[in-house]
């Protein structure tokens, strides 16, 4: 059966409803334009604001030891200018005696600052003198606070705007030359582009070119997210169209520079050029040559892809793929490509800056939650911190390098899954406030905070918690008192606990019979101390360390004199600060102050400090935790290169799970934990494995600030004692040693274990 031919409308209808089609998409986008027009808007450098963290400022006041290398690089981290004259505001110059520094104006939460003129004179290394005007406060002789890090966006982005009349002209064109080589000849779309974008896509099976302007990336970043739906494409359309007729070229280059994506910085994006020059040149970008300039324009195709810190190879080829655009445009002569051609690339690791004060500012970020009203952490904010960037790189440096030489000498440290970890918090113990903070080794791929989230025992760490408890109370029930001369038994001891017999054991299995209190605490031994917390009981141990700053949940059985309970690397590096600071807590801060938008100061709830413990009961605690490293588990720190004052002590959980040390002087307090995440043991104690990290940190805060010795408060009285009985000691004594006692608790009987005489009475008598 022959079929019946298909009728098909005349070819007049289909160019007719083709015709109707086309004019509906023109009016709509047409309409879509028009509408987007009226929302669309680049910000503008004087609106753009950002939620701005600030570093501490630095402390130039007459009394305060400043290291000239310190003080010359925050000068020019905060962009001051040498020059030859008088210096004006941002200005500082060199003179036969010193520095001459125009400081500049700044708002402090608290009070706005006129800026100023001071004079540095610099004897050696140091800074030895200020001169300021009258009229200027000591509060006042400081650099102003480093910007450490500009937020904006959900997520948060690192950013410092760029106008265009101060972008270098070789990065407008390189950035034209790479992404967008018609951006001053088409309207907001390139249909040259797009076309050619599709026939290599078809030639190569995927989608390897997407066709965008500078304009649709702006609309992108501004916008819209990166899913690669043909709706989504539909829409960067039309708003670049929308762009285009509002703003002008120049207006959108500018947005551009500052929107676009250059990557990760710590746990934030990398938006606009400035900051994106920082973390991969290592530099301001106005310092920049041509081929670190190429380098940052090669990278907004894929910066995590072509990032000189991930695949230095690929980096390299795609910043050579920019200079040869260039040379091809005339933008670049024969001459200097040659030149820029040659040039390596940046730094192998980012730069220390934001992206390691990470865990400082994720810590920053709670505590503004906790103590902040809600909103406070929105676009316009400024939030003034406690950071010091000189103590977070020596932290960083020090962890970085702790951990490379403990991997290299123990090669079992060596994992990839689960890697050997660190965490650090340096404190200034006068205040609280946390100067630096390192929660791990790599914030990127591993964010848990270490120093400030993670609970683990700390061991030994927690035996001066114990002596402590003792000394507040010190009457013992047979009527002697406990003082550092106390002897106690290192013999076998048990004690019933849950049903159990709990037995502890020295660290080497080995039982030294009678020993005072300073020898149990300065070589941390486990059966005396033991045996002085189930004496005076685990209440009171509980209490003393609680009203020393230790927040954590203390669990009252017998192993917790041996640091069984859990506690943070913060609070109980807090907890020895209240040791430096005469017994007296400061609770641990990480801000000094905040300002809405508007410039009002925010007002933060205050922090609340533990009680504390008498000066003289902390300073005993002091006292032989100075022998700890003077002659105990923590002397390997003097052939470190730390000196004297100096108190700390080492700390080792069971099986050599985690190693600790905390040390500190009068400036500050430096804790150091090492570990690993999961399952697994270091193998090594506090002394070995932490300590070495611990140095490398303390002795260059030292070297730029070293503190005075630690001193007796009233109420302590001192005596010559024979260390082996803890009486006073004769001139028969073979041995005699200097020991403290809180006043009223130094024995009154002599050594009955060796002949006394004369020579003791007349020592007596002239006070020696």
């Amino acid at each position: 059966m022959e079929s019946l031919p298909v009728r098909r409308p005349p070819r007049s209808r289909r160019a007719r409803w083709a015709i109707y089609i086309a004019i509906a998409l023109f009016l709509f986008t047409l309409s879509a334009v028009g509408l987007a027009c009226l929302v669309v808007r680049i910000p503008e450098s004087g609106s753009r604001q950002t939620l701005i963290f600030y570093s501490a400022p630095m402390e130039l006041a007459t009394g305060v030891r400043i290291d000239v290398d310190d003080l010359e690089g925050r000068l020019q981290s905060l962009g001051y200018r040498l020059v030859q004259e008088n210096p004006e505001a941002g200005q500082y110059r060199e003179t036969g005696s010193g520095l001459e520094i125009h400081l500049r104006p700044f708002r402090y939460p608290d009070h706005a600052f006129q800026g100023g003129f001071i004079r540095a004179r610099i004897r050696g290394k140091h800074v030895v003198a200020l001169e300021s005007p009258p009229e200027m406060s000591a509060s006042d002789m400081r650099l102003e606070p480093e910007r450490i890090a500009g937020f904006e966006g959900k997520k948060g982005a690192v950013l410092d705007y760029l106008p265009l009349k101060e972008t270098p002209r070789a990065l407008v064109d390189a950035v034209l030359s790479v992404e967008d080589e018609r951006f001053y000849s088409h309207p907001g779309v390139d249909v040259i582009g797009v076309g050619r974008a599709i026939v290599t896509d078809l030639k190569l099976g995927h989608a390897a070119q997407g066709g965008s302007t500078l304009t649709q990336q702006l609309a992108r970043s501004l916008y819209l997210d990166n899913r690669k739906t043909l709706p989504r494409k539909a829409w960067e359309a039309v708003l670049a169209l929308a762009l285009e007729l509002r703003y002008s070229k120049r207006e959108i280059l500018e947005g551009y520079l500052n929107a676009v994506y250059w990557g990760e910085w710590g746990p934030y994006e990398i938006r606009g050029a400035r900051e994106a020059s920082r973390y991969y040149l290592g530099r301001e970008l106005e310092a920049a040559d041509v081929s670190g300039l190429a380098l940052l324009a090669g990278l907004i195709q894929a910066p995590n892809l072509y990032s000189p810190y991930s695949d230095p190879d690929r980096a390299r080829k795609r910043r050579d793929l920019v200079l040869g655009m260039l040379k091809a445009n005339k933008k670049l002569s024969e001459t200097d490509y040659a030149r820029a051609i040659r040039q390596p690339l940046p730094m192998r690791r980012p730069p220390l800056r934001s992206g390691d004060a990470s865990f400082f500012l994720d810590a920053c970020r709670k505590e503004i939650e906790r103590r902040a009203p809600a909103g406070t952490l929105r676009v316009g904010a400024r939030v003034f911190t406690t950071f010091d960037p000189v103590a977070q790189t020596m932290a960083e440096i020090g962890v970085r390098q702790g951990l490379t030489q403990l991997e290299r000498d123990y090669s079992r440290l060596r994992r990839k899954k689960n890697p050997l970890e660190a965490a650090v918090v340096v404190i200034d113990p006068r205040s609280g406030e946390v100067r630096a903070v390192v929660g791990g080794r790599d914030f990127v791929h591993r964010p848990f905070n270490r120093a400030i989230d993670a609970r683990r025992q700390p061991g030994s760490l927690f035996k001066p918690f114990v002596y402590l408890a003792a000394f507040r109370d010190p009457v013992r029930k047979d009527g002697t008192y406990w003082t550092p001369a106390t002897v106690l038994e290192d013999t076998p001891f048990e004690v019933k606990a849950g049903g159990k017999l709990w037995e502890p054991k020295n660290y080497d299995e080995e039982f030294r019979g009678q020993v005072t209190v300073r020898d149990a605490l300065e070589h941390s031994l486990n059966v005396p101390t033991a045996r002085v917390g189930y004496e005076i009981g685990l209440d009171r141990v509980v209490q003393a360390a609680h009203d020393m700053g230790i927040q954590s949940q203390l669990e009252e059985v017998p192993s917790l004199a041996l640091g069984t309970s859990e506690v943070s690397l913060l609070e109980i590096t807090s907890a020895y600060g209240s040791l430096a600071n005469s017994g007296i807590p400061k609770a641990p801060t990480f801000l000094t102050g905040c300002m809405s938008p508007d410039g009002v100061t925010v007002v933060l709830r205050p922090l609340d400090p533990a009680p504390g413990v008498k000066p003289e009961e902390a300073y005993l605690i002091t006292n032989l935790l100075e022998g700890v490293v003077q002659s105990g588990t923590g002397h390997p720190a003097l052939d470190m290169g730390v000196h004297m004052p100096v108190a700390g002590k080492t700390g080792t959980t069971d099986n050599f799970r985690d190693a600790w040390f905390v040390g500190y002087d009068l400036r500050r307090a430096v804790g150091v934990w090492v570990g690993f995440d999961q399952e697994g043991q270091v193998g090594l104690s506090g002394a070995a494995a932490a300590l070495p990290i611990w140095s490398r940190i303390f002795r260059e805060l030292q070297s730029r600030s070293p503190a005075e010795d630690f001193r007796a408060p009233p109420g302590i009285a001192t005596e010559w004692i024979d260390p082996e009985s803890g009486l006073l000691a004769t001139e028969m004594c073979p041995t005699e040693i200097k020991e403290v006692f809180l006043a009223g608790t130094e024995p009154n009987e002599e050594c009955d274990q060796h002949a006394g005489g004369f020579f003791l009475r007349l020592r007596r008598l002239f006070g020696l």
